[in-house]
C-alpha cells in the first residue's frame, strides 16, 4: 500500500477556503490553519478516497459530533452558529484536541460525501437559465448532476434580494455587474436529480449531515436550511436517481419531454470526478447539446478545466466558480464568475 500523501493533504487544507472566505470566518480559518499542521489529521484527511478528499468532509465530521452533542464540541460549534468566538485560535486547538482524543470521531465518518447542496446557487441559475431561454420557450426540464437532497432542483422557488430582508428563504446575492434579472423565468415541466447517494430531507440523519456541511459561523445559511426544511413539502417535487452521471444520464433525459428544452446543470459536482470522468461527461454533454435540444449550465471550481474553456488566472487566484454555458447546437462558452456559495455574480461576456 503507498504511503498517505501528506503534502497533498497539506495543500488541499491551505487552499481549502478562498481568500474571502478566511477573512469572514475567523474559527474555520484558525481550524484549517491548526489542521494544515498536525500530522494526524493530514493522515485523516490523505486517508479519505481521492474523489472526496477535501477537507470540508473532515470539517464536517466534526460539526456532524458536535450537533449529535458532544461535550466539548457542541458548545464550540453552537457559539460559532449563533454569535461569535472571542477566541478563535483557541476554539480551534480545542477541536484538535478532541482529534487527538477521539480519531474515530472523524475516521468513521469519512465514508460519507460532503453535500452542501448550497442552496445560495440557485441565485446564480436563476439568472443564467432565464438569460439561456428563449423568449418563445415557456416550459422546459430540468435535470441536475449532483443533486444531493434536490433542493437546487427548486431553483425558481426562492426569492433573491441584494441584501438581507429577514426571510431566512431569500438568497441575497450581490451583481457585480449589471445582471438582467427581470427575464421571466420558464416554467418547469420536470425535475430529475442524479446523485450517487442521494439525501432525504425527511430523514433526521440526512438533515443532520446537510447541516454539518454548512459552515459554523454562517448562521444564516443553517436558519436557511430550516426554513427549507419546513417548507419542502409545498414546493414541487422532483424525481431523485441514484448512481453516477453517466450511469443515469440516459434514465434522466427518458424521464424528461423531449419535445420540452432541457437544461442540465452541474455546481461543484464535476470536481469529485476524475479526470477520466471529466472528459467523459464533457464529451457527452457536448454532443446532446449540438444533437439535440438541450442546454447545459456548468457552476465549477477552476480545478474542474472543460477542453477550450480558458481559466482566468485573477479569478483562479481570487476562489471564484467558473460558470460555462453550453446553448443547443453550440460549444460551451465561459459566461462569467460567482462565489461557490452564490453570494456574488459577475459576468464576463455578453448575453
Amino acid at each position: 500500500m503507498a504511503a498517505p500523501d501528506l503534502d497533498d493533504a497539506r495543500k488541499r487544507y491551505h487552499f481549502a477556503l478562498p481568500p474571502e472566505d478566511y477573512q469572514r470566518l475567523p474559527f474555520y480559518a484558525a481550524l484549517l490553519h491548526e489542521l494544515e499542521r498536525d500530522t494526524l489529521a493530514l493522515e485523516l484527511l490523505a486517508s479519505v478516497r481521492l474523489e472526496q478528499r477535501n477537507p470540508m468532509l473532515v470539517l464536517a465530521t466534526l460539526q456532524l459530533a458536535a450537533l449529535r452533542g458532544h461535550s466539548v464540541l457542541g458548545p464550540i460549534y453552537d457559539t460559532a452558529r449563533h454569535g461569535h468566538i472571542e477566541d478563535p485560535e483557541g476554539a480551534a486547538l480545542r477541536v484538535l484536541d478532541v482529534v487527538h482524543e477521539t480519531p474515530e470521531l472523524v475516521r468513521g465518518e469519512l465514508w460519507r460525501s460532503t453535500q452542501t447542496n448550497e442552496p445560495g446557487r440557485s441565485a446564480i441559475l436563476q439568472v443564467l437559465i432565464a438569460n439561456l431561454v428563449a423568449d418563445s420557450i415557456e416550459e422546459i426540464s430540468v435535470i441536475e448532476v449532483g443533486t444531493s437532497a434536490g433542493i437546487n432542483l427548486c431553483f425558481d422557488q426562492f426569492p433573491v434580494r441584494s441584501r438581507d430582508d429577514g426571510n431566512p428563504l431569500t438568497l441575497i446575492c450581490e451583481d457585480l455587474t449589471p445582471i438582467d434579472r427581470s427575464r421571466k423565468m420558464p416554467s418547469i415541466k420536470s425535475r430529475v436529480g442524479i446523485d450517487p447517494n442521494p439525501l432525504d430531507l425527511s430523514n433526521e440523519d440526512d438533515r443532520l449531515w446537510l447541516k454539518a456541511c454548512l459552515w459554523p459561523e454562517e448562521r444564516r445559511r443553517h436558519e436557511r436550511l430550516d426554513a427549507i426544511v419546513a417548507v419542502r413539502a409545498s414546493w414541487p417535487s422532483v424525481i431523485e436517481l441514484t448512481g453516477s452521471a453517466l450511469e443515469r444520464l440516459d434514465d434522466a433525459f427518458n424521464l424528461s419531454d423531449a419535445d420540452t428544452l432541457t437544461v442540465v446543470i452541474n455546481t461543484w459536482v464535476a470536481f469529485y470526478f476524475t479526470p477520466d470522468e471529466q472528459r467523459a461527461y464533457f464529451n457527452e454533454l457536448t454532443r446532446r447539446c449540438r444533437q439535440n435540444n438541450v442546454a447545459w449550465i456548468s457552476i465549477e471550481s477552476t480545478m474542474v478545466t472543460w477542453p477550450g474553456v480558458n481559466v482566468d488566472e485573477e479569478a483562479h487566484h481570487r476562489g471564484a466558480s467558473q460558470i460555462v454555458v453550453t446553448n443547443p447546437g453550440s460549444s460551451p462558452t465561459h459566461w462569467g464568475w460567482c462565489h461557490a456559495h452564490g453570494r456574488w455574480l459577475e459576468q464576463t461576456t455578453s448575453s
